[in-house]
């Protein structure tokens, strides 16, 4: 998990508990959490945009290609 040991996560999940405190740590923590999540899906809607765009493209070129000649 981002090169981070075992022990350099226990120090900087003790340094935020000193900087915000055991009150506000579960909703400092829920929030990043939606926004992890928000990121994701944002990725994900515009993975499917793009992959339906090419998707659209590549059938027009195939009926081109497949297109009678006159």
């Amino acid at each position: 998990m981002f090169g981070l040991g075992f022990s350099e996560i226990v120090f900087v999940f003790l340094v935020f508990i000193l900087l915000f405190g055991p009150d506000e740590l579960p909703k400092i923590v829920k929030n990043c959490s939606k926004f992890y999540r928000r990121i994701i899906d944002l990725k994900d809607e515009l993975n499917e945009s793009v992959n339906k765009e090419v998707n659209d493209i590549k059938k027009v070129v195939n009926d081109t290609r497949n297109r009678p000649e006159d």
